[in-house]
């Protein structure tokens, strides 16, 4: 009877904007979500910041359980959800999430919580017509009409991880927070961000692939391929690594060092097909559906880690076959990580100079446009290197403020520079730049800065380091001199 009622409502949706009928079939199909929050300090790593709150939208699936963004799971005090957007509220706990793929699953102990509540009816993948989102606005069901945009790949929080992700044009007001997006009546995907009226949709096929994959005995996590190519499209480079013909597949740069493809491809391999499908010049494959798509995709749609791919090269100007296991790449593998889930930022304080990892959250705390309003060096970076860690540096250390006092004088104005060496020993991270600091040079701390503007070394007093530090900690009220990686 529902699926009858939500067909003969249909046509309301083509229209720019339309409020459901009371008791419109999708109202027993979503949860409006609050999350409580604390996140960490990212200019004061060993400082919370103040509470926060997040509501954004669950949508109900099978075995009383919620999906939802994960992303807005990140640092969660207390999470509650409520029914047709009306108190009470009633306490949540979290099923299982992947902040890596941006889904997650709730639900709650609350006796006869779903007893009013339908899992939501899902297309097998994401087509259709007639697309619209549904949303709350003021207790009241809004339905928003959607035009499909385009099919791009999109990038994780991970290195070299991507999945198919749909943007569409749409009347939806302050969306891309979870609402479900539906063709007739089945759900084909799920907001996950909003530029002006422009959402990007998770589509159903991962939707699917990840509720399948937490019911399995064990999570099995999604793989990722992890090469960094060059096109192919000059006659003579195809040639020179003996290609006949037209230019086709990618050259292989360099394989992530942790990923799937380590130790398997080569530098200077030619990549011709994977996982049967024919990569062309620019490293784009024909996906079924879609079109034309990212090679990357290919780990993501269809497997899961563990599974075995398939890939034909060029090596040394002769095709070979090889087998490549799929990984997963957790995101702290990243040279600078783009998310840290739960997880504290590491940090030192030495002589007043304080030190943390590189990472996008702290990037991030330059503002909405952080991008462009972050220093050149660290924009730089982030946009050459952050995928691109090595065997001898897997992450960056930044000086990210001076305590100013006696005994730093000189260097107060030395923020956001990379650190190169303590010690004549290589950084990479904080648990190696304590280590470095117990081996002075010559009744001396040496710390060198990578290239940049301004002074690239600071010399400390070894003799009175500790003391100074104490001293400037306790001047300062900073209660932790340090904090490790888990």
């Amino acid at each position: 009877m529902k699926t009858l009622l939500a067909a003969l409502t249909l046509p309301m949706v083509l229209s720019s904007l339309a409020f459901a009928r009371p008791d419109h079939p999708i109202e027993h199909q979503l949860v409006t979500v609050r999350v409580s929050y604390q996140a960490w300090n990212e200019y004061r790593p060993w400082q919370k910041a103040k509470p926060l709150s997040r509501t954004f939208l669950g949508t109900v699936v099978a075995e009383n359980r919620i999906l939802v963004p994960a992303a807005y799971l990140l640092d969660a005090t207390l999470i509650q959800l409520e029914k047709f957007d009306r108190p009470p509220r009633t306490p949540a706990r979290i099923v299982h999430c992947d902040q890596q793929v941006g889904l997650a699953v709730l639900t709650t102990d609350e006796p006869g919580f779903f007893d009013d509540l339908n899992p939501v009816a899902t297309a097998d993948y994401a087509e259709g017509d007639n697309y619209y989102c549904a949303a709350w606005k003021s207790s009241q069901l809004n339905l928003s009409s959607c035009r499909w945009s385009q099919v791009k790949t999109f990038k994780s929080s991970v290195p070299y991880f991507g999945y198919a992700g749909i943007t569409f044009i749409t009347d939806l007001k302050s969306g891309g927070r979870g609402e479900p997006v539906f063709s007739e009546n089945r759900m084909i995907g799920m907001t996950r961000s909003q530029n002006k009226d422009t959402i990007t949709v998770v589509p159903i096929d991962l939707i699917k692939a990840y509720l399948k994959a937490i019911d399995l005995p064990e999570y099995p996590g999604f793989g990722r391929l992890g090469v960094d190519f060059q096109f192919n499209q000059g006659q003579a480079q195809a040639a020179y690594f003996g290609q006949v013909g037209k230019p086709t597949g990618v050259r292989i740069r360099g394989c992530f060092p942790e990923g799937s493809a380590a130790g398997i491809l080569e530098k200077d391999d030619i990549l011709l097909e994977l996982d049967g499908h024919a990569i062309d010049s620019e490293g784009d494959y024909k996906h079924p559906r879609y079109g034309r798509m990212s090679l990357n995709l290919i780990a993501t749609e269809g497997h899961y880690a563990g599974d075995l791919l398939t890939a034909k090269v060029l090596r040394n100007k002769q095709e070979i076959e090889l087998e490549i296991p799929l990984k997963n790449i957790p995101p702290s593998a990243a040279l600078i990580p783009f998310a840290r889930p739960d997880q504290p930022p590491p940090y030192l304080v030495a002589g007043g100079l304080v030190f943390r990892e590189l990472d996008v959250p702290y990037l991030k705390a330059w503002g909405s446009n952080w991008e462009d309003q972050i220093p050149a060096t660290l924009r730089i970076l982030n946009d050459l290197k952050s995928e691109a860690p090595s065997p001898e540096q897997k992450r960056l250390i930044v000086l990210t403020d001076v305590f100013p006092d006696e005994y730093n004088l000189g260097y107060h104005e030395m923020a956001q520079n990379i650190v190169k060496t303590v010690n004549g020993q290589p950084i990479d991270s904080i648990r190696k730049m304590e280590e470095a600091f117990q081996h002075p040079q010559n009744g001396f701390h040496v710390i060198e800065f990578m290239p940049s503007y301004g002074t690239c070394t600071v010399i400390l007093d070894a003799a009175t380091f500790g003391q100074a530090t104490e001293s400037i900690m306790e001047k300062y009220q900073i209660p932790s001199r340090i904090r490790l990686n888990p």
